[in-house]
């Protein structure tokens, strides 16, 4: 189970870590060029969107342990 949620953490990190790229290349980047990026790249920081996908693993993850523990498989309980 601590492999799941090693890999979920993982994920999380690395979706983070493309927000603050983004975040960076608007604030850098872009006024430099501005011909070639007429838009934001990221889309903003907003935590009603980081709750969500918060409650959606913490639900996702309770789904997992309770089949496993309906089917009885090692790995998900």
């Amino acid at each position: 189970m601590s492999i799941l949620i090693g890999n979920i953490m993982r994920i999380a990190l690395q979706v983070l870590a493309g927000v603050g790229v983004g975040e960076l290349m608007d604030k850098f980047v872009k006024p430099k060029v501005p011909e070639y990026y007429t838009e934001n790249i990221s889309p903003g920081f907003k935590p009603g969107k980081l709750i969500w996908f918060i409650a959606a693993f913490v639900f996702a993850f309770m789904i997992l342990k309770w089949v496993g523990r309906k089917l009885k498989i090692k790995l998900l309980r």
